[in-house]
Formats: structure tokens, C-alpha cells, sequence
């Protein structure tokens, strides 16, 4: 079985673009680099960050942060949504009876799906929780990046 992702959603994105993101979200960046966990995004989730000059950039520069001449990969690996994967977010959404103010955090779960599960860093643990309860064969935990 594939190691199941960490998965990031504003509230993760953010951390990794802080310029001194918290030590909890630095130690969860740490063991999934030590275990070899792959760090994802859903593309969509950058709408939530990118407001503003200042933190574009902050979000242009973490999202793009790696040496390709050391074979390094980026920091985050961002996952656009493809017919599947939007069928997927309605299943979701539809599931759990949420509107569409929720297609976000639809979309943090959803890329959850292809690995079994995932641990999600979010601010909204709840909302997570309860769109996850539509994907039962999917372990999916949540965690602040703050502690």
C-alpha cells in the first residue's frame, strides 16, 4: 500500500509559505520527509492563499522551493482537478449534503481517496472530519499546524 500523503489545505499552505512556519507543521514536514510521505495540495487550495501581493509570493516561492539539479522535489506537489477528481468532490459534497462553499476542503479529502487515506493539515478539522465520513474506505486524520 502506498504511504498515505500529507495533505495541506489553506491553513497548511500558509505555514509552508510563513517565513517561520510553526515547529508543529516543521515536524510534520520533517517525519513525512523521513518516511518518504509525499507532501500534496489540490491545486484549488492555492484560491484560498493567493490574496494579495505579499502572499502570492510567499505561496509562488514555497510551492516552487527545490534544486533540480539535485533531483530534489518540490516542497509540495499541487493536484489539479480532472474530470475525475471533480466527480469525486460532488460525490463528496453530495454524501455529506454540504453546499458548495465546501468544494475546498471537498478537494483536500478527495485527493485523500487515491492512497487509502491521508493526514490533512487544516485549521477546520470538523468540516474535514465530516466530509471524510463520505469516504469510509479512506483513513483520513486531521491536524492544526499550529499544535
Amino acid at each position: 500500500m502506498i504511504e498515505p500523503p500529507l495533505v495541506l489545505d489553506a491553513a497548511g499552505l500558509d505555514a509552508l509559505a510563513a517565513n517561520r512556519p510553526p515547529d508543529m507543521f516543521r515536524a510534520l514536514l520533517a517525519e513525512a520527509h523521513r518516511r518518504r510521505r509525499e507532501v500534496i495540495a489540490p491545486t484549488v487550495v492555492c484560491a484560498e492563499v493567493a490574496r494579495g501581493r505579499r502572499r502570492t509570493r510567499a505561496l509562488e516561492a514555497a510551492v516552487s522551493r527545490h534544486d533540480r539539479s539535485r533531483g530534489e522535489r518540490p516542497a509540495v506537489r499541487l493536484v489539479n482537478t480532472d474530470f475525475h477528481l471533480a466527480r469525486q468532490v460532488g460525490a463528496i459534497l453530495d454524501q455529506t449534503r454540504r453546499g458548495t462553499e465546501h468544494v475546498v476542503d471537498a478537494h483536500v479529502v478527495a485527493v485523500c481517496i487515491p492512497s487509502g487515506g491521508g493526514l490533512v493539515v487544516t485549521a477546520d478539522p470538523d468540516d474535514i472530519a465530516e466530509l471524510a465520513a463520505a469516504v469510509p474506505a479512506a483513513r483520513i486524520r486531521s491536524v492544526q499546524p499550529s499544535g
